[in-house]
């Protein structure tokens, strides 16, 4: 009555039946894998149920070093990148196993099982054919008791091992024509099969006649206490399929690489976010010195002509003329002459006149003769002309 409820609607009326090959576990039409996927439940019920989304191996579903556990993928083609089928072969290894039903996969696969692949009818997929036929599926009776020929009036859409190596390979199962569609390969503690006729899991498949018994049969060779289910998503995801993530992004598949990637990315951030502070206070900005020295001496210039001791007055500014000339101009000269004015005048380019000029009050100064302030302002007024021309 399922099958019937399948192709027949409202008293002896055809539906156009879907013959969209989708493989998916929400999927109830014909070629969906609704029936499969809720039958794994049955045939494990103390397991728990997983969906994975992730690169295979991911901590976060897959657990860590816990043996028995299954992980179902089926996927229309399987192709797998290196650093993907490592992680399936670490899997493996630690004592766990993995059912793969597919169409055809890549050469990475290959490379491990050893088993090449050719199809039947896979030109169809995913569109599928109206037109009637069949299909059958046969099991190894060396392996399994019982009936071991399945068949339905479905669509044939299948693919067989062209070529095994029998030394690492179990042959467990047969295809329409006869070519090897269901092989183990053992690895470490673990096991892998492969399946190459993903129709003969379909809803239309296992639900005609005595059928279901063909997908018992299959994963009757896993412990029926199996802790842990997991469902495959990932690779039906088109960004899985062909899709090279370079050096970096097969670091950052795994977990360990990851972390510290992204540690050290922290720490970084961090060490960039405090080192933008300034280590060093401000400096303050700092005013240039003022000439003391010229202070003071204007300040105890105008005490002395406050006071009228214009002479007094007059030998302290001849004083700090000559030392400025010795400090400067390093001219020693025992006495202010002829030959003094001109050696002045050539390092200090002040003309001679001026310079003669001083020299002239200077030598007053100096017989200690009476300073009138009109000849102290004269002077003072000479000194500031060189000054201001040197």
């Amino acid at each position: 009555m399922i099958v019937i409820s399948l192709f027949v609607a409202n008293g002896n009326r055809k539906r156009n039946v879907s013959t969209f090959v989708s493989l998916n576990k929400r999927d109830k039409n014909p070629y969906g894998a609704f029936v499969f996927h809720e039958s794994l439940k049955k045939f494990f019920p103390k397991a728990t149920f997983k969906i994975n989304y992730d690169y295979p191996g991911d901590s976060k579903v897959f657990g860590s070093n816990m043996p028995d556990r299954l992980y179902v993928i089926l996927q229309a083609q399987f192709y797998p990148q290196d650093y993907e089928i490592d992680d399936l072969i670490a899997f493996v290894d630690q004592g766990n196993n993995v059912f793969i039903s597919t169409f055809i996969y890549n050469e990475q696969v290959s490379r491990f099982t050893r088993a090449f692949v050719k199809s039947r009818n896979y030109s169809f997929y995913p569109a599928g054919r109206r037109d009637s036929d069949t299909m059958r599926a046969l099991l190894n009776p060396s392996m399994f008791t019982g009936s071991n020929s399945y068949a339905y009036p479905g669509m044939l859409m299948e693919s067989y091992f062209e070529e095994t190596d029998s030394s690492i390979t179990h042959i467990l199962g047969w295809g329409d024509n006869g070519a090897p569609n269901l092989i183990h390969l053992k690895k470490g503690k673990g096991n892998l099969y492969i399946h190459l006729s993903p129709l003969a899991l379909s809803n239309y498949f296992l639900l005609y006649d005595h059928n279901i018994q063909y997908l018992e049969k299959i994963f009757s060779r896993f412990p029926a206490a199996t802790p842990l289910v997991i469902w495959d998503e990932y690779f039906r995801r088109p960004g899985s399929r062909n899709n090279n993530p370079g050096w970096f992004g097969a670091i950052m598949k795994n977990n360990y690489f990851r972390a510290g990637i992204l540690t050290a990315l922290a720490l970084l951030l961090i060490y960039t976010l405090t080192e933008l502070r300034r280590r060093q206070r401000v400096i303050p900005v700092i005013d240039s010195p003022t000439n003391d020295s010229l202070e003071f001496v204007k300040t105890m210039g105008l005490l002395y002509y406050e006071r009228g001791d214009h002479s007094n007055l007059a030998q302290k500014m001849s004083a700090y003329f000559i030392e400025h000339v010795r400090s400067r101009y390093k001219i020693f000269a025992q006495s202010l002459n002829e030959d003094f004015v001109k050696e002045l005048s050539y390092k200090s380019g002040v003309s001679e006149s001026l310079i003669k000029d001083i020299v002239i009050r200077l030598n007053r100064i100096n017989k200690a003769a009476p300073f009138s302030d009109t000849e102290l302002i004269a002077l003072q007024k000479n000194i500031e002309a060189f000054h201001s021309k040197e």
